[in-house]
């Protein structure tokens, strides 16, 4: 769905396509595979299960597809905190306090504890007062003919980036899957713009495909940018088009049809050029009648008309 009418050309003449990759590339709903309590997390939780309804009440403020996976997990529970000053972070987590005034955070490791670790998998952590108390693992699929996209768009000549938050390891298993050797890992929200710009500055026109919060400053600073229909209201209301079926094979489609259109343009514009170049002095000059103007006029527009319907076939 097309918002913005100029996006048609811009897309059509993207050199470097950049790509988010949960919500984007991977399907938006994740599943919660594994949980694991540390050591300061066994003093404070029974077992897995409350630790995960702790999580889940906080994740449910978020509509990131990591927080999703943990709230259809969890169990609603009596002794769920009333949370108060709850804050999401970009490219962080959510934070929050209970009734006693501790400060909760649910998100990347560093930004719950620095000295957490982060493994390959899919993680979301949960901590209190800067102390990590469990680990929650997900896992993530990709969307269908994800990688049939991206080497399509690589085969035209497009270069595909991957702008993803995860861990260098993940972010390279990824890579992987999906044929694609351009990835930045361990990207921030400020990370993923300045890549954008630092693509722009080359001379090269850039396209941004994401679904975030966080991906919103992209999308605006992009030549074009499409949202995955599903994604947050925020990027979808910040880019030039949707992809209301979420699949990347639309995006392949949408690209083809704007080059056609754009095919079609300059063959109009050529004909009309031709045309009024030869017939405009032939009717100074009086050599041809008026009769035959108009309707050379009228039969030129039909040819411009058309042509154009091309476009819809």
């Amino acid at each position: 769905m097309v918002q913005r009418l100029d996006a048609i050309e811009a897309l059509a003449k993207a050199q470097h396509f950049f790509f988010d990759k949960t919500g984007t590339l991977t399907e938006d709903r994740l599943q919660l595979s594994a949980v694991s309590l540390t050591p300061a997390g066994q003093g404070v939780f029974a077992d897995a299960k409350a630790a995960t309804a702790r999580a889940a009440a906080l994740a449910a403020w978020s509509t990131h597809p990591l927080s999703r996976a943990l709230a259809d997990a969890g169990e609603a529970a009596a002794s769920a905190p009333a949370w108060s000053a709850i804050e999401e972070v970009a490219g962080h987590g959510l934070s929050a306090r209970d009734e006693g005034g501790r400060t909760w955070r649910l998100g990347a490791a560093a930004w719950v504890d620095a000295t957490a670790t982060a493994g390959n998998a899919a993680q979301v952590w949960l901590g209190c007062d800067g102390l990590a108390l469990a680990a929650f693992e997900c896992e993530e699929a990709l969307r269908p003919g994800t990688a049939e996209a991206l080497q399509v768009l690589r085969a035209e000549g497009v270069q595909v980036t991957v702008l993803t938050g995860d861990t260098p390891q993940r972010a390279l298993a990824l890579a992987a899957r999906i044929g694609v050797d351009d990835v930045l890992a361990g990207a921030t929200p400020e990370a993923k713009l300045a890549a954008v710009t630092a693509a722009q500055a080359a001379g090269r026109r850039v396209a941004m495909i994401g679904d975030g919060i966080n991906d919103a400053p992209v999308l605006a600073r992009a030549d074009v940018s499409l949202a995955m229909g599903q994604g947050a209201l925020v990027s979808r209301s910040q880019a030039d088009a949707v992809i209301a079926s979420n699949q990347l094979g639309d995006l392949v489609r949408a690209r083809h049809t704007a080059q056609q259109a754009l095919r079609i343009v300059r063959q109009n514009f050529v004909w009309a050029g031709s045309y009024n170049a030869l017939c405009i002095p032939l009717a100074l000059v009086g050599w041809l009648p008026p009769w035959a103007a108009g309707l050379g006029m009228a039969l030129s527009s039909l040819v411009v008309v058309f042509n154009a319907l091309r476009a819809a076939r």
